[in-house]
């Protein structure tokens, strides 16, 4: 009887440790599944607008905007604009973008933007680097865009 009990213990350490080992080979070598980042609002200010944080960076946006799927435009950015707006449009609204592929035309801060098809009259844009991530923003009013590009922060 004691002979059974000690094979049986025995067939159950080796069917454990095989177990063991191939859930360990598993967790080494197979590939995490990560989301990607993903905007999202977090506070409001006192007169009404967002503050939407992504990947530590934290920025406000008017009121009537929100983040637009990006997903059927062929790329992952993370965006926002105004509702309303396509989310393929090129000329209008807030793009987080990262800073090690970002290759400006000017330099950081407010400038005249041409007229395109969301900007008739043109309007304004600019960009601010925080970190690994660029707040880069567009539209037709310069405070507007100023007040967002002043709005960046990134916790310490």
């Amino acid at each position: 009887m004691r002979q059974r009990i000690r094979m049986a213990v025995i067939v159950l350490l080796v069917i454990g440790l095989v177990v063991a080992g191939y859930e360990g080979y598993r967790l080494f070598t197979e590939k995490p599944h990560h989301e990607p980042p993903v905007s999202r609002v977090t506070d409001t200010t006192d007169d009404g607008w967002q503050v939407v944080s992504y990947l530590g960076v934290t920025v406000e946006v008017p009121p009537g905007w929100a983040r637009l799927d990006m997903g059927f435009c062929g790329e992952s950015t993370e965006r926002w604009g105004p509702a309303d707006l396509d989310p393929c449009a090129t000329d209008l609204g807030l793009w987080f973008l990262a800073s090690a592929t970002f290759d400006p035309a000017t330099g950081p801060g407010v400038h005249a933007a041409p007229a395109s098809d969301n900007l008739p009259q043109g309007g304004w844009a600019g960009y601010v680097t925080r970190g690994k991530v660029v707040v880069n923003v567009a539209g037709p009013d310069q405070n507007v865009v100023r007040r967002v590009l002043q709005s960046v922060s990134q916790p310490i």
